[in-house]
């Protein structure tokens, strides 16, 4: 998972670099395109041959299927070229999360969850309505509502869903964190039962390492450190779980 870290840090950089410079340009599509275009084919390609190195291999590869057949709008339609490019923005994020793991740092750390917020849970939202609207524009240019340009609003609405259902993921965390504790609670139990005179265990609240439960009422992780908490613990705890689903678009 480390080179793949490394590898995608390397070539997102770039790619964020390059989509940057033509949205300010105006120039250069044609590179930020085709680098775009051979780095979905590399990473499908190492994925398959290292399926270990990501948490959820599955969804990456699908992912990325649909992202080139996607990009094939902007190919042949060039007047759409600020679609992808807009639509890659969110490639910051996913640096950033990447970065959070990798490298760590407050810096890092405010960035990630803030381009989340604003790229992921407002940004694609609005460019459902930007697409619609492209889509209206070439239904009355070509005189079919069955047009290419059709897919735009639908799988943008997919995937903001997508964004939507992962950020609720993250909230459920925080709001219910005791409510998604008693799984791990039993996997770590082993042995079925604990007897009774093991440590005084029996009865210890579930997800505490080893399933007791030390000083009362104050969670404690393994070794007696004291669990992190707050947003930015649930929300890292959320995309290291989940490194797979900020790489969708």
């Amino acid at each position: 998972m480390r080179l793949h870290d490394w590898f995608n840090l390397a070539v997102l950089g770039l790619l964020n670099a390059e989509n940057a410079f033509y949205l300010a340009t105006g120039r250069g599509f044609g590179v930020f395109y085709t680098s775009a275009m051979v780095y979905f084919l590399l990473d499908t390609l190492f994925v398959g041959v290292f399926p270990q190195s990501v948490k959820s291999p599955v969804v990456i590869l699908a992912h990325h299927l649909c992202t080139g057949l996607y990009m094939l709008i902007p190919y042949h339609y060039p007047r759409y070229h600020w679609c992808m490019a807009h639509c890659m923005l969110v490639e910051v994020n996913t640096w950033l999360l990447i970065a959070r793991r990798t490298l760590g740092g407050r810096a890092v750390e405010v960035g990630f969850y803030a381009s989340w917020v604003l790229l992921r849970n407002l940004y694609y939202p609005y460019l459902i309505w930007a697409f619609f609207e492209e889509w209206r524009r070439e239904t009355a240019l070509c005189g079919s509502a069955w047009n290419p340009i059709l897919v735009t609003p639908l799988m943008q609405a997919l995937l903001t869903g997508l964004n939507y259902h992962w950020t609720m993921q993250l909230v459920s965390k925080l709001v219910w964190p005791r409510q998604q504790q008693p799984q791990a609670g039993q996997a770590g139990a082993t042995g079925g039962r604990r007897r009774a005179g093991d440590g005084g265990a029996e009865g210890a609240a579930p997800g505490d390492a080893g399933g007791a439960r030390k000083g009362g009422g104050s969670p404690l992780a393994a070794g007696g450190k004291r669990r992190p908490g707050g947003l930015f613990a649930a929300a890292a705890e959320l995309a290291g779980d989940n490194s797979a689903y900020a790489r969708h678009l």
